[in-house]
């Protein structure tokens, strides 16, 4: 059984690494077709996080306000699916949110809260060099887990958590789970394409 996980842990992290490559170098092209919306609604909470730059707002009617909202889940010690998510994250920031007309946040929110710090979350970001646009946060572990909930969210095993977006638009207050097959930076694109971007 040891034998199992010391192979399991390694190989995860392996196909995960492989994976963020792929997608890192692959440039998302500016899509003109309209795409349909994420299809699993997501009523998220108007929780109050605090970035990595220690300032803190509401989820929904701050963070999101009028603009467009991609949210994921990551957590600072994580070495397995969260690179994959960083670099979805960090390839909307660069290349999808600028050509947006809309204004896009993005937001990753920590499954770990109990020990990921604003100052934890800094040091973490920095190897992605997030723009402005993009937060790293946290907040009160029940807030975390209502907002994981509402997103249907699985992360009983925190190093096996599942690879989850949420896309949404603040202005009509409406939020989806991105379906798993689309979770890649051409699908999320096309999801904020779909709310008329």
């Amino acid at each position: 059984m040891k034998r199992i996980a010391s192979i399991a842990l390694p190989l995860a992290l392996l196909l995960a690494l492989l994976a963020s490559t792929a997608i890192v170098a692959s440039r998302v092209a500016p899509s003109r077709q309209v795409a349909t919306l994420a299809r699993e609604p997501v009523d998220l909470p108007d929780v109050r996080l605090t970035d990595h730059h220690r300032h803190e707002a509401a989820l929904v009617s701050e963070l999101a306000g009028n603009d467009l909202l991609v949210v994921t889940f990551n957590y600072t010690s994580c070495q397995s699916i969260c690179g994959v998510g960083n670099a979805i994250m960090q390839e909307l920031d660069r290349t999808v949110a600028p050509r947006v007309r809309r204004p896009v946040r993005l937001v990753s929110i920590t499954i770990n809260p109990t020990v990921d710090t604003p100052d934890m979350l800094a040091e973490a970001a920095r190897e992605w060099a997030p723009s402005a646009r993009w937060l790293w946060t946290t907040g009160a572990a029940g807030d975390i887990d209502k907002v994981l909930r509402q997103a249907n969210a699985r992360t009983a095993d925190i190093e096996l958590h599942e690879l989850v977006f949420i896309v949404g638009d603040g202005m009509r207050k409406d939020f989806r789970r991105v379906p798993v097959n689309e979770a890649t930076v051409s699908g999320i694109a096309a999801a904020l394409d779909g709310y008329g971007s």
